[in-house]
């Protein structure tokens, strides 16, 4: 009979899979290596704090098909309970380079498009700019 761990690995390699992810992807999410996550699901046990993290990470992302992807070339994005945008550097400096031009960040740039595309009565005002926080687990430090 499978133990507790391996029953939850096989469900995270069958997650990972469904959603066309791979172990780099989870490693990013967890805050480790690749190569610890592939050592997690070879042999090793998971730490009770990262399993908890993972557990969460699989509740709170979309199922597949209904993630977001970017459609520009050099655009990648990532809806889920977040947005993660990724830009290949080209792209990232004209975004700075707009921003600075019109005297504002790029994260205010982008929290202003968003505004926009989801409200039309939305106004500068209302708009806050983005934060980014890292979130720290008990014993990690």
């Amino acid at each position: 009979m499978m133990n507790e761990q391996s029953e939850f690995k096989n469900k995270v390699k069958q997650w990972l899979k469904s959603h066309r992810l791979d172990y780099r992807w989870m490693a990013e999410h967890c805050g480790v290596s690749e190569i610890t996550v592939r050592n997690w699901m070879s042999q090793k046990n998971i730490p009770p704090l990262k399993q908890e993290l993972i557990e969460r990470i699989m509740v709170q992302s979309p199922q597949p098909g209904t993630g977001s992807t970017g459609t520009l070339p050099g655009v990648s994005v990532n809806a889920s309970m977040s947005l993660t945008i990724q830009l290949v550097p080209e792209l990232f400096r004209k975004l700075v380079e707009r921003a600075k031009t019109e005297g504002t960040s790029p994260e205010m740039l982008v929290a202003q498009a968003i505004s926009q595309l989801v409200s039309d009565t939305a106004t500068e005002s209302t708009v806050q700019p983005l934060r980014s926080r890292t979130v720290e687990l008990p014993g990690t430090r």
